[in-house]
């Protein structure tokens, strides 16, 4: 049996559902033995167009090269790819970069690929599964991958494969938690229950001032952002199947704005009923949904192909000219 390394990309529609598509096809062409990471990159030569998602697929056939490449190209024209402009968007893009033992030159197919040692979106997710896979004459992905360093490529996932695997539950339940033990500090130790505010000619408190003010503020921020994303709203922090992105209201301002407006909210409350633990625990709740919201960023790079354009544009996370 022949080792090879096969590199998928696609940068159209449902960039990540073709890749799966792709890993389904090829384990029905020889033994996988390993999947590497999905990596977010930018495409190179070509028209303007939207970042890649690449991975490379290890596998084990008793297909000859020129075998592998015409199943391949199968299972490319099933995922609708158009070749209309050369190395213009696509569905998906298969290719045969490197195999074990041997090598070849055609006039359709060279292994190893003849631009895989120039090309990071390769070398990337090459080095994660066959490190040693030569690239070139005497070169190993892992000698090469130094070379173009300077090519964009960011790690998204490192297991991908299985769509129902998801981390959504973890976090909805962790967010569940803090706003859990924010209230019952709020009435254990802060000025809830008998709370009715300063009498005639008692001094203002400024701290409850200030708490009020972000209460209301980040309340009316959670609600207006709510509104804008529409039917697009969940707790989950992986995005509504079929979902537009948005990119409009609070969100033209701040990437997560109902997560920075819900920590101004509980902060005010904090403050305003005077309770220090439920601070910290505000503070606490900042933290978390900065973690939160990492995650949720790699799941809407991986929905939307403009997510990291929108992303340079809109630079604050949760709130707006500050964080």
């Amino acid at each position: 049996m022949t080792r090879y390394a096969i590199a998928l990309g696609s940068n159209l529609g449902d960039r990540v559902g073709h890749l799966r598509a792709a890993i389904g096809e090829i384990s029905r062409l020889g033994q996988i033995e390993g999947v590497s990471g999905l990596y977010e990159t930018a495409p190179i030569g070509g028209p303007e167009q939207d970042p890649f998602l690449n991975a490379v697929v290890v596998a084990r056939s008793t297909l000859p090269p020129s075998d592998l490449l015409d199943r391949l190209q199968d299972a490319e024209a099933g995922r609708l790819r158009v070749r209309a402009e050369r190395w213009g968007p696509r569905t998906l893009d298969l290719d045969i970069v490197a195999m074990e033992p041997g090598s070849i030159i055609s006039e359709r197919l060279t292994i190893p690929h003849p631009r895989a040692a120039e090309r990071r979106f390769v070398l990337d997710p090459l080095c994660d599964v066959w490190p040693d896979a030569m690239v070139a004459d005497g070169v190993t992905a892992a000698h090469a991958r130094r070379d173009v360093a300077g090519q964009e490529s960011e790690r998204l996932l490192a297991d991908w494969t299985d769509a129902g695997r998801r981390l959504g539950p973890v976090w909805v339940l962790g967010q569940l938690l803090l706003f859990l033990a924010i209230g019952v500090a709020l009435v254990a130790d802060g000025s809830l229950p008998g709370f009715v505010g300063p009498g005639p000619g008692d001094p203002v408190d400024a701290w409850r001032v200030v708490g009020a003010v972000l209460l209301v503020t980040g309340a009316v921020g959670v609600v207006v952002a709510a509104r804008s994303l529409g039917r697009a709203l969940t707790a989950m922090p992986e995005p509504v199947p079929d979902a537009s992105l948005i990119e409009s209201g609070l969100y033209h301002l701040v990437r997560h704005p109902i997560y920075g407006a819900g920590f101004l909210a509980m902060l005010g409350a904090s403050l305003l009923f005077a309770s220090t633990t439920a601070t910290v625990l505000s503070l606490l709740l900042l933290f978390f949904f900065w973690a939160k919201s990492g995650y949720e960023e790699r799941q809407l790079r991986i929905a939307y192909p403009g997510y990291s354009a929108y992303r340079r544009r809109v630079r604050h996370r949760l709130l707006p000219f500050v964080l």
